[in-house]
């Protein structure tokens, strides 16, 4: 089980994307292109919806569930207002963008900024110069869980892939509950009598167990399964992806949930991965795919089959979960050839490929496109990880014994531009770098559940991952290994990733969770928005 998982949603502020259409989302026919201003308007209120049948009342941005896409293409500016509707503060982070000469933007509270207040307007401002592919806006806190989710796509019009898909289509995939998040987490933090096992399965059976699966925010729900007094509607319906056969399509996966992998399939159909998280690989045949919290990948489907109905599969990876997850039924949507009857269900077909659970696709089989040489590392830092109760009887989550301890009305970056990094306290688990370094960090994983990690600011390279709890140096890649920036920490396990300290700001390093303040002098030299300043004055 990975009690890690929820403390990677609820502590890290770094999530997700999803979509709001199976149809195609960006011409790709026009190459020639001049960087530009794209403005986006998002408003966040809370609105009654049923994505699955069952009604509640869902955060969202526009009204919507999912979220709206925001596009644009490499070299653009993006402009976010923020209208915040919702009743409490709240913030956007755009997960994966680097904001290089633009930190305050990250949108991660207690970190990067100060919260949103309600019946307020913010606005973020960033330029995406040197990134390309697939990313997602989000949330605060643990209101992602209740529907602030969007994808962000960067297209590249110099794709090297560009002549061999016609169409791209978005694939958010997610574990749902019916529950508001934060009733799920006052629960999780009520001190629970029998020690700490105990204290772990009321955890798993009160937060964990999601109560269904979407794909692209729908799915059907056994309402006899509903609480009394419930509004559900059976057979509310899925998710209908139009396939012309003969095209090949690029689907853009995301995983955008709270804590569940999945194996992502679709019946009769291979898929060729082609990029990871901004990164573009060489072509990697897949039947079914892997792919934990906050994870992305793009793959090209050739719809090359006869003219028919067929499923898609979001299958939960029941072995990261407890047992209460057993009973979860296969998340579906119909791919529908053209031509094909309307209403005539799909003959079940699925691939019989096995793969081990709980962990990432093998690095190894995930090469990039363009071969680039490693830089060799500077410094090396270990870090373990565990999960056992604090002082009040509640388990918390610890990177080398510390626990991170947020402060929501004085962010870290705030900070440092007051020339206080060094006088943050313990339990902000701050480490500064103030040169250029190429770190390698290994996790050593003491806990029986896997662990996403994701870093702020950076894409990293991914070494080497192996069970028990020493690393085995030997079997680190150090040859042309793959670079992204979410990679999964096996259950009693250990993974050995390196990333270059060279972006001048506030990052996050996993949602156990450490913070990286990068070159603080040079942060000092910066201009910050005074709209970001008084956001702190306002929330206090």
């Amino acid at each position: 089980m990975t009690l890690y998982k929820i403390f990677f949603c609820f502590y890290c502020t770094i999530v997700l994307a999803t979509l709001i259409s199976s149809t195609p989302i960006w011409d790709k026919n026009v190459r020639a292109y001049e960087p530009k201003t794209n403005i986006f308007d998002l408003t966040i209120k809370k609105v009654s919806l049923a994505p699955d049948g069952f009604s509640r009342i869902l955060s969202t941005i526009n009204g919507q569930y999912p979220g709206p896409t925001i596009e644009v293409n490499k070299g653009d500016r993006v402009v976010i207002n923020v209208h915040n509707e919702l009743g409490e503060q709240t913030a956007i982070h755009s997960h994966g963008m680097f904001q290089r000469g633009t930190p305050w933007f990250d949108g991660t509270l207690g970190q990067s900024q100060c919260g949103i207040p309600d019946n307020y307007t913010f606005t973020y401002d960033y330029t995406v110069s040197d990134q390309f592919g697939t990313y997602c806006h989000s949330h605060a806190m643990t209101q992602y869980v209740d529907g602030i989710v969007g994808a962000l796509i960067i297209h590249d019009p110099d794709d090297p892939y560009i002549a061999e898909y016609d169409e791209e289509i978005l694939v958010m995939l997610t574990d749902y509950h019916h529950t508001d998040s934060q009733i799920l987490l006052e629960s999780f933090f009520t001190p629970a009598s029998g020690g700490e096992e105990t204290r772990k399965l009321k955890f798993l059976f009160m937060v964990s167990v999601p109560d269904n699966g979407l794909i692209n925010g729908k799915n059907n729900f056994d309402c006899s399964k509903a609480p009394p007094g419930s509004t559900c509607v059976d057979n509310a319906g899925l998710a209908k992806f139009e396939f012309i056969p003969e095209k090949r399509y690029r689907l853009r996966i995301i995983n955008t949930s709270a804590f569940s992998s999945f194996f992502f399939s679709i019946d009769k159909h291979v898929m060729e991965i082609i990029e990871v998280e901004g990164s573009y690989t060489k072509r990697n045949k897949v039947h079914r795919l892997p792919i934990n919290v906050a994870q992305r990948y793009s793959v090209i489907v050739t719809a090359n089959q006869p003219v028919d109905n067929y499923i898609m599969r979001s299958e939960f990876q029941k072995e990261c979960m407890p047992d209460g997850a057993s009973k979860l039924p296969i998340i579906t949507a119909i791919v529908h050839y053209d031509g094909a009857p309307e209403d005539s269900a799909p003959k079940a077909a699925p691939w019989k490929d096995f793969l081990e659970e709980c962990i990432d696709l093998d690095h190894k089989t995930l090469q990039p496109l363009y071969e680039e040489k490693l830089l060799e590392a500077t410094k090396e830092m270990e870090l373990v990880i565990a999960f056992h109760n604090d002082s009040l009887g509640i388990v918390k989550a610890y990177l080398n014994e510390s626990t991170y301890v947020p402060d929501l009305y004085s962010p870290s970056l705030l900070k440092v531009f007051a020339g206080q990094e060094y006088d943050l306290p313990p339990a902000r688990n701050a480490f500064i770098f103030d040169n250029f370094e190429v770190i390698d960090v290994s996790f050593i994983n003491t806990d029986n559940g896997e662990h996403p990690f994701h870093i702020h600011g950076h894409q990293f390279w991914v070494l080497g991952i192996g069970n028990g709890t020493k690393v085995d140096k030997d079997a680190l890649n150090k040859v042309n290994p793959i670079e992204r920036d979410t990679s999964t920490i096996p259950a009693n396990g250990w993974t050995v990733l390196r990333f270059v300290v060279d972006n001048p700001g506030w990052h996050l390093q996993s949602g156990l969770l450490m913070q990286l303040i990068e070159f603080p002098e040079e942060i000092k030299k910066m201009n910050p928005p005074q709209e970001w300043v008084r956001l702190c004055d306002l929330t206090y």
